[in-house]
């Protein structure tokens, strides 16, 4: 039943995608992240007390390196559009001292 449901997940997360308007794309990706660890926390804080200790830690590893991951994309994603975001400013001042 759970495999058939993130398979179902999975095909509608593509559609939500395409759903979602570029204007609302920051405030989306802010809230959505921040309700995602809120759930992964509930979750764990719901069910901690009923499996063993080893399931826990294992648990808790990988969504430690899963965070990792997310911080090195984030970070990579962030000196990406830094030169970008500096040409940007720095073409604006111009504009604005003419």
């Amino acid at each position: 039943m759970f495999t058939n449901f993130q398979h179902r997940w999975s095909f509608m997360r593509k559609i939500f995608i395409e759903l979602i308007d570029p204007e609302n794309l920051a405030s989306f990706f802010v809230d959505n992240s921040n309700r995602q660890f809120q759930l992964a926390r509930e979750i764990f804080e719901s069910k901690a007390s009923k499996i063993p200790e080893r399931d826990i830690e294992y648990m808790l590893k990988e969504y430690a390196l899963g965070l990792e991951r997310q911080l090195s994309w984030t970070n990579v994603k962030i000196h990406e559009i830094k030169p970008r975001l500096m040409a940007t400013t720095t073409r604006r001042k111009g504009a604005k001292m003419q």
